[in-house]
C-alpha cells in the first residue's frame, strides 16, 4: 500500500553499489526501516534527502508483513543547513538522533516525540550558542515521554519537598536514585540502606530550568564545564537505568574525540 509519510533520517547505511538502508522516525509510524533503491546514483534525484538528521517528506510502499520497507519517492522537507556550520552541532545533532533510534521501538506511532525531535534539531539548527543544552531538554523531555518522569521536586522516598527540606536542613546532599523514579534527600535514602548517586543540588536545579524553559531561552543559558559533566552523567544514567539495553551513545564518543 502506498503511504505518505514526514520523517527524521536517524541512520543511512550504502547498500550494494547504488541503495541505502534507512532507520527513519516518522510521524505516522514510528521508527521504521526503509531501502531507498537507487539514491546513490548520479541521476538520482533525492539522494540529499538521505543524510542523517534530514527531515523529509517521504512516499512509501508499506506492507505490514515487510521488516524494510520501499521508498519510492522523497524531498527535503526542513533544510538544516545550519547544522553542519560546527561541530558542536553536529555532535548534538547525531546525539538526538542516535538516542531516539536506541530509546525507541519500531512501528510505534508517537506523534508527540516525533514533534519534540523535529522541533530541537530545528532549535540546534537555527541558535548560536550553549548547543548542548538542547541535548539535555530532549533528553528530559523524550524520557517523560516515554513514560519515566523523573521527580525533581519531592523526594521520590518520603514525598518531602527537596527544596523545603534543603532549607531548613544542615545537610543538602542529594541522591539519584534512578530504581525509585528520581531525587532523594541523601539522609532519606541512607535511612533506608540505599545509597545512590551523590549528585549537587546545583546540577538538579540547573535540570529543572532546563526542563521548564522555553525552547528560544535555552541558548541564553550558559553552564560550567564542570556542572554540564554532571548534567550529562546524571541524564545519562537515569536514561540506562530505564532504557533497557540502552548503550552509550557512540555519536559522543566520536565528538569528544575529535574536539580533544
Amino acid at each position: 500500500m502506498i503511504k505518505k509519510c514526514e520523517a527524521i533520517v536517524l541512520r543511512s547505511i550504502d547498500y550494494r553499489d547504488q541503495s541505502k538502508i534507512l532507520t527513519l522516525y516518522t510521524k505516522e509510524f514510528g521508527r521504521i526501516s526503509a531501502i531507498a533503491k537507487g539514491c546513490r546514483s548520479p541521476q538520482s534525484k533525492y539522494a540529499s534527502a538521505f543524510e542523517v538528521g534530514s527531515h523529509i517528506n517521504a512516499v512509501l510502499y508499506k506492507k505490514s508483513t515487510r521488516e524494510v520497507q520501499n521508498i519510492s519517492d522523497a524531498s527535503v522537507k526542513t533544510a538544516f543547513l545550519g547544522i553542519t556550520a560546527s561541530l558542536e552541532k553536529l555532535s548534538a545533532m547525531h546525539q538526538i538522533v542516535e538516542l531516539i533510534r536506541l530509546a525507541t521501538e519500531d512501528e510505534e506511532m508517537q506523534p508527540k516525540i516525533f514533534a519534540l525531535l523535529a522541533e530541537t534539531l530545528w532549535r540546534v539548527d537555527q541558535s548560536k550558542r550553549n548547543i548542548g543544552n538542547f541535548f539535555f531538554y530532549f533528553q528530559v523531555k523524550l524520557v517523560t515521554l516515554l513514560g519515566f518522569k523523573p521527580s525533581f521536586e519531592e523526594c521520590v522516598l518520603s514525598g518531602k519537598n527537596i527544596w523545603k527540606e534543603l532549607e531548613s536542613a544542615d545537610e543538602k546532599l542529594l541522591a539519584l536514585l534512578p530504581e525509585h523514579g528520581g531525587i532523594a534527600l541523601r539522609r532519606e535514602a541512607e535511612l533506608r540502606g540505599l545509597s545512590g548517586r551523590a549528585i549537587s543540588i546545583q546540577a538538579v536545579r540547573l535540570i529543572q530550568l532546563l526542563a521548564s524553559s522555553a525552547m528560544d531561552d535555552l541558548e541564553n543559558l550558559r553552564l560550567q564545564d564542570g556542572v554540564a559533566g554532571e548534567i550529562a552523567q546524571i541524564l545519562d544514567t537515569y536514561f540506562r537505568f530505564h532504557i533497557e539495553d540502552l548503550p552509550p551513545l557512540r555519536s559522543r564518543e566520536v565528538f569528544n574525540q575529535l574536539t580533544q
